[in-house]
């Protein structure tokens, strides 16, 4: 992942999802500018209720991408 930034309690929550998870999220965001599946980069994370909200950009053409991960 290149540079990201997240508030500290996105950060905890995705540290507890662990490095295959966490990559596995990452290689699979959807971009409408592509019309496919890519790779999010420069990340930042925050949480909105239990889920985190991640933000970047398309690794293809680097327009916005977002994904986000649902909480319990």
């Amino acid at each position: 992942m290149e540079s990201s930034e997240f508030t500290p309690q996105a950060a905890r929550r995705w540290a507890e999802l662990g490095g295959r998870s966490q990559t596995l999220l990452l290689n699979n965001v959807w971009c409408v500018t592509c019309g496919k599946t890519t790779t999010i980069v420069r990340v930042s994370g925050r949480m909105e209720r239990d889920d985190i909200v991640l933000e970047g950009c398309c690794i293809r053409c680097d327009s916005p991408v977002a994904r986000v991960v649902e909480g319990s």
